[in-house]
């Protein structure tokens, strides 16, 4: 696992120009109890963008090894963790509602699900082609390569 998380740091660093990663204690804990729904280690987390009121990690997204979670009232879809196995494909969908900006990066999933991530505090583009690059080492045969 170290060798993916390693690949897939390097990966975010290029697409978002900055090194990934969160060392605040009380925002790791929050956003793994409460974004990934307790289902991953500090260790499997490659960045969390923290979008609660307080910065403490109770909303926001965050990118693992092999998901995105999210949780977050404002965004289309509020809570859903998708694998990047399971996603088929992803778009941004533009969308404006009387002068608001409501476009969304979309995830298709392979089982027909769609997940919306709205949130503002992370570049779509940037976002879309780090998805892009992680769904696509899952679905080289079936076997996990980079």
């Amino acid at each position: 696992m170290s060798d993916l998380k390693s690949a897939l740091v390097a990966k975010f660093e290029e697409i978002f120009g900055y090194t990934p990663g969160d060392e605040y204690a009380p925002r790791v804990k929050n956003a793994r109890e409460i974004i990934c729904q307790g289902r991953y280690s500090k260790d499997e987390m490659i960045d969390i963008t923290d979008t609660s009121i307080f910065s403490n990690g109770k909303s926001g997204l965050v990118l693992t090894v092999d998901s995105v979670c999210v949780k977050d009232s404002g965004n289309f879809t509020s809570k859903f963790i998708a694998k990047y196995e399971d996603i088929e494909s992803t778009y941004i969908k533009e969308e404006r509602f009387l002068g608001a900006d409501l476009s969304a990066l979309e995830l298709n999933m392979r089982y027909g699900a769609k997940y919306q991530i709205s949130i503002k505090a992370i570049s779509r583009n940037k976002l879309m082609k780090f998805i892009d690059y992680v769904a696509s080492l899952y679905q080289e045969d079936d076997t996990l390569e980079w």
